[in-house]
């Protein structure tokens, strides 16, 4: 088995190729918004080795490489760079190399190893843990007996599939259903009576649970699928970065985060009103992402971080142009979804 097999599943990714010297070495690379994102592919099958110092020189005659007008203008016909060069190296060789890879991939930053015919890949914890998506599909590969390379594509939908983002939609639709059938979930006084949030009863009366509760209450069915409509959306991709606890633990905890603040505003400002719905933690998990994103240098499969400021400032802008909208639970919501996520995710450890 050569790197024929790996070729076919890159190009099958939307990447192209050259040569970059020895035959055992491949650049293939992907242009995306102006950034070239290649790896550099190395087959150590046949006894080549590389050392620190010349892995060092190999990147920066890439980054020269796609840096040059020239050599951008021949390779890229969507035009000249305008952003950066992110480079992954991958090793790739059988079992017999796996201390030889272990070696270079702690001496080494940006590096994976792939074993075959085991089709085993290979990230150690000081390697960032994904690259433009690749990680998940490479382990998801399924080797085949005539040395070809078959998606899995029943591991990558159980793992990727968003039960997490799933469950809290339909405990939100299932409380909401409850109380429409018991009564008006448009009416402030019944809201309250069930768990919605209003600061006398918060501080007066000590009910610290209402500002958890009146995450998952809703003013009416529109009220309920505007937010979970948005939050399928972002939540099922931020679930997808960071696993599916942690998307739990995010969006409860910007949920706690803009009810505090909310609650905190009403006491400070005198102006009262019945706090209910998921909007904060909406707001949070968008704002989960845009962390997620930062991390990634502007871009994460097709979403970009001026995309997702766009999307806050835009949803912020209508909220206060609007009345009865409770704009400080957004505004918490979003620094406790952005706050808890910079804790929980990070590149070298994306996976529960």
């Amino acid at each position: 088995m050569d790197q024929s097999a790996l070729q076919e599943f890159f190009y099958g990714e939307g990447y192209r190729s050259f040569s970059a010297g020895p035959e055992e070495i491949t650049v293939y690379y992907r242009y995306v918004s102006g950034d070239v994102y290649a790896v550099i592919m190395i087959d150590m099958q046949n006894g080549y080795r590389i050392s620190r110092g010349n892995h060092e020189i190999l990147e920066e005659y890439v980054k020269n490489f796609f840096s040059d007008s020239g050599n951008a203008s021949t390779y890229f016909s969507e035009g000249q760079l305008s952003g950066h060069v992110d480079i992954l190296t991958i090793l790739v060789g059988t079992k017999e190399e796996r201390e030889v890879f272990r070696g270079l991939c702690f001496q080494c930053q940006r590096m994976w190893a792939y074993i075959l015919p085991e089709g085993q890949l290979m990230v150690y914890e000081n390697q960032q843990g994904d690259f433009q998506e690749l990680r998940q599909r490479l382990e998801s590969l399924v080797w085949t007996g005539d040395g070809t390379a078959l998606c899995n594509m029943g591991k990558i939908f159980r793992k990727n599939f968003p039960w997490a983002t799933i469950i809290l939609v339909l405990i939100n639709a299932v409380v909401y259903l409850i109380l429409e059938i018991s009564g008006d979930t448009q009416d402030g006084r019944f809201i309250v009576e069930h768990g919605g949030m209003y600061p006398e009863f918060v501080i007066g009366q000590r009910e610290w649970w209402r500002i958890f509760t009146a995450g998952f209450i809703h003013f009416g069915g529109a009220h309920l699928v505007n937010n979970m409509v948005i939050f399928c959306c972002v939540g099922s991709r931020l679930e997808c970065a960071t696993g599916h606890l942690r998307l739990l633990l995010i969006y409860l905890l910007a949920e706690l985060g803009g009810g505090v603040c909310s609650c905190f505003m009403m006491l400070y400002t005198g102006d009262y009103a019945v706090s209910a719905g998921a909007s904060g933690a909406v707001f949070g998990t968008i704002a989960g992402l845009l962390w997620v994103v930062i991390l990634h240098r502007g871009t994460f499969g097709d979403m970009t971080a001026r995309g997702l400021i766009f999307m806050l400032v835009l949803s912020l802008y209508y909220g206060f142009s609007t009345m009865h909208v409770d704009n400080w639970g957004h505004i918490g919501g979003a620094v406790s979804g952005f706050a808890a996520t910079a804790v929980f995710y990070h590149r070298k450890s994306q996976n529960d």
